[in-house]
Parts: C-alpha cells; structure tokens; sequence
C-alpha cells in the first residue's frame, strides 16, 4: 500500500472515530512549537491505546517514551481515578513540554514522569502493570520488551508501536 494510501485511511479514521479535543491538539501544537520531532502517535492510535486501557480497565500504566506526552495523555485520561501512569523520557527538553501538556491537560495527578535513560529507570520501578506502551528508541527495544516482561503479571498487554516498517519486522 503507498504512503499516500495510509495516509488516507488514517485519515479517514480520525475523522470518523476521534472528536476534536483541545487538550490534545494544544499538546501538539506545543510539542510543534517546542521544536520536538512529529512522531507522536496518530490521533486514531492514541484513540485505540485509550480504548484498549479501558477495555482492561487498566490502573497501572508503564510507557516506554514520552516525548511530549501526547501518547501520555490519552492513557492518562483512560484510567480510574486512583489510576497511575509512569511515563519514562530521556530529554529533559522533552519531559518539560510533556509536563506542560500534562498541567493544562488537568492529568499532572495521574502521572509520574522519570527524566533519564529508560535503561537506568527501569531497573527502579515496582511491578506489575496492568498495560506497557514500548515507544522510544528502537534499537533498545529488546532490551525494553525484556524489562516489560519482568514488570509485567499475568493478562498484562504490552504493545510495541513502530515494530512494521516498509513491511518488515524491526
């Protein structure tokens, strides 16, 4: 299928599945403004890791790569009230946009953002979660699964974004 054809079907299923929200778009517009590289998940992706949370009714959330916290604040906004996300990001440029994103979202509450090499956090954190969002660097991303699995219980979902490209496995 041609890039301009997967462009058009995610497209279509933002326009069709995802309403407008002025959090969300304020977070990109800022992550834009702050010079931070448009790789955020697409709208209908962040809609489907909120529905997959929910889904699981998910209370403890690990991510894997932050950025500007655009990913972050559709998991944030999927958990119970007494629901917790720990969002792991290396920049500190990028962590305090998120922070940012995170305030005006009204969701600073749910979130706990780790600032450092996600390979240094890791070994810090207390299991089990509920649900793991792999996002950062790929070539980390053995090393990422592996500690997802350790962090992980029975019934976990752990869901690993960017792993098909130009129709192979990273």
């Amino acid at each position: 299928m041609s890039d301009h054809m997967w462009r058009a079907v995610d497209d279509y299923f933002i326009q069709t599945l995802v309403k407008p929200d002025a959090a969300l778009s304020s977070a990109l517009a800022r992550n834009a403004a702050a010079g931070l590289p448009p790789i955020d998940v697409a709208a209908n992706q962040g809609k489907l890791l909120y529905l997959l949370a929910r889904m699981m009714n998910a209370s403890r959330i690990l991510e894997i790569g932050t950025l500007g916290g655009y990913s972050t604040l559709w998991l944030a906004r999927a958990l119970p009230e007494n629901g917790k996300i720990v969002t792991l990001e290396f920049s500190p440029q990028h962590a305090q946009v998120a922070r940012e994103n995170f305030a005006e979202a009204g969701v600073t509450d749910k979130v706990e953002l780790l600032v450092g090499p996600a390979l240094e956090s890791l070994p810090t954190l207390q299991g089990p979660f509920d649900m793991i969002f792999i996002d950062a660097d790929k070539r980390n991303n053995p090393h990422y699964l592996r500690w997802a699995l350790k962090l992980a219980r029975v019934g976990s979902v752990i869901i690993g974004d960017n792993v098909v490209r130009s129709g192979r496995i990273v």
